[in-house]
């Protein structure tokens, strides 16, 4: 069977390309976004009663992940990369049917001239996502105390400090002026370490350096040893 969906909106976020993103939700708390509904479901009637919720599920498209050629199995970060599992045993974006779903904190719901605006904290979602459903979380059935993680039983540790330079600091302490969690946001993005897990079993000792797009700056970084360091946050064009 096939089955035609259509967006109904769009995620606005911090984060402005792939490499970075968090892989769950919850794990960078402070990184705020906005869903903004396409005008025919742009009615905030639609929306009634949602602020009382504290959470929402969103269902969303991995736009920039669509491939007709899926791949059965696939190597999980949290297994360093070396080993496989089926597709359906990971949350992998390369999927038959690109189809996410994230839990996310709604802090308000904002009804302007132009429709309903949800304004929302924790995603893992690329800027320009397209959401094709919202749900409300349900913590009587969405929690289930039971549950076992699998090869993920628990959130990730911390991988490495992260520490900035006196340029990178500069900065960093103008954007804290226009984004007041942008600190916290990039420390909880680095720490674990986004690169691949390959990258770090291939070149331990590399000192390349990354950058990462968040807001209107792009974040340079690099491995220095037993800790990440920011050389600088440059101004995006």
């Amino acid at each position: 069977m096939e089955f035609t969906f259509k967006a109904i909106g769009m995620v606005h976020s911090c984060y402005k390309e792939k490499f970075g993103i968090p892989r769950q939700s919850g794990l960078v708390p402070e990184a705020p976004a906005t869903v903004v509904f396409d005008p025919e479901y742009a009615k905030p009637d639609a929306v009634r009663e949602l602020a009382r919720f504290s959470h929402i599920w969103l269902i969303f498209v991995f736009h920039q992940a669509i491939t007709k050629d899926w791949p059965i199995m696939v190597r999980p970060p949290r297994l360093g990369g070396n080993k496989k599992v089926g597709v359906f045993a990971s949350r992998s974006p390369f999927r038959p049917n690109a189809i996410g779903m994230s839990a996310v904190a709604l802090e308000r719901v904002e009804i302007g001239d132009s429709g309903p605006i949800l304004h929302i904290r924790g995603a893992d979602l690329l800027d320009q996502t397209p959401v094709l459903d919202i749900k409300p979380y349900l913590p009587y059935s969405d929690i289930i105390h039971t549950a076992t993680g699998g090869y993920a039983p628990d959130a990730p540790p911390p991988v490495f400090p992260v520490i900035f330079s006196d340029e990178a600091e500069t900065v960093l302490k103008r954007k804290e002026r226009v984004y007041p969690d942008i600190r916290a946001i990039i420390v909880r993005m680095l720490e674990n370490d986004p690169r691949p897990a390959y990258y770090n079993q291939a070149k331990p000792a590399d000192s390349s350096v990354f950058g990462i797009r968040i807001f209107d700056v792009d974040v340079k970084w690099s491995v220095k040893q037993d800790r990440i360091l920011v050389h600088s946050l440059d101004q995006l064009g």
